[in-house]
């Protein structure tokens, strides 16, 4: 009996020393939970590559526990003497935080290298003005077509078009760099410029891909509408799926002229033969 009695008391302590612990973890959940910090999320969405401005951006309190590693807490961290100081390096959807680790300072004394996003290099090709002017600048968006002329499997040369390359960052176009501020000067520059380098971020891979093009073709910008980032299939077009009859058609007129030619020279053998057997 006494066994049972002493067995009950230390059942009812250890259940205590238990709910105690709970009500003490459930609390301290609680206090977590009512400890919140201010953060800076994006008022909308924000492409990659993009000057980050005010009115890109909002203030939100969040339980500190739901808070992203380096985080940014306040929208006068973006600029300095009124003049943004971040480009994204990434795109952020709207109400998605804002961490230092996302963005890039615009510094014009670390030049073109500071505005290159991770994981990508910076290449520069030449086109020219007409090409580009009016349509695309720097913080576009934009894919590369590349035409060539070939030989294929039947020994017969032809000329297509393929697209190589889709949704490219467009770092630079000659002296506007991204992210820093345009001069007059140096656009002026560029207006009596015939050719314009061209900068754009892009992988190793995708590098490479462009050099091999560019060395057997033209390469051509075509620019993508703001916000879309979609990767389309895409296929080879080729000069037959332009001028569709035009291989037939040459070959029909060919045959023509043949025929004509030969009836001609009949006509011609005829005559001769004529006057010989008169004689």
């Amino acid at each position: 009996m006494k066994k049972n009695i002493l067995f009950i008391i230390i059942f009812a302590g250890l259940s205590a020393v238990f709910a105690t612990l709970y009500l003490y973890d459930v609390g301290q959940k609680n206090k977590n939970m009512s400890q919140q910090v201010k953060v800076v999320v994006a008022n909308q969405k924000i492409e990659q590559g993009k000057v980050i401005t005010k009115d890109m951006l909002k203030e939100i309190a969040v339980p500190k526990q739901y808070a992203q590693p380096k985080y940014i807490s306040n929208i006068k961290n973006f600029y300095i003497d009124n003049k943004p100081i971040y480009i994204s390096v990434i795109s952020f959807e709207e109400g998605e935080q804002i961490t230092s680790s996302k963005v890039s300072s615009i510094s014009s004394g670390l030049g073109l290298s500071n505005t290159i996003p991770n994981d990508k290099k910076a290449i520069t090709l030449v086109f020219n003005y007409n090409e580009v002017n009016g349509i695309i600048t720097s913080g576009s968006k934009v894919d590369l077509i590349s035409i060539a002329e070939y030989e294929n499997k039947n020994h017969n040369y032809e000329e297509a078009s393929c697209v190589i390359l889709q949704n490219i960052l467009v770092l630079a176009v000659g002296k506007d760099v991204i992210g820093a501020v345009k001069n007059n000067k140096d656009i002026e520059e560029q207006l009596v410029s015939t050719n314009v380098p061209i900068t754009l971020a892009v992988s190793i891979e995708e590098a490479q891909k462009i050099f091999l093009a560019q060395e057997k073709g033209i390469l051509k910008l075509v620019l993508r509408p703001t916000a879309d980032e979609r990767i389309g299939d895409t296929k080879i077009i080729k000069i037959d799926n332009i001028y569709e009859n035009a291989s037939s058609n040459t070959k029909s007129q060919s045959n023509n002229q043949q025929f004509s030619q030969i009836q001609k020279n009949q006509k011609e053998l005829n005559e001769i033969m004529k006057k010989y057997y008169q004689k």
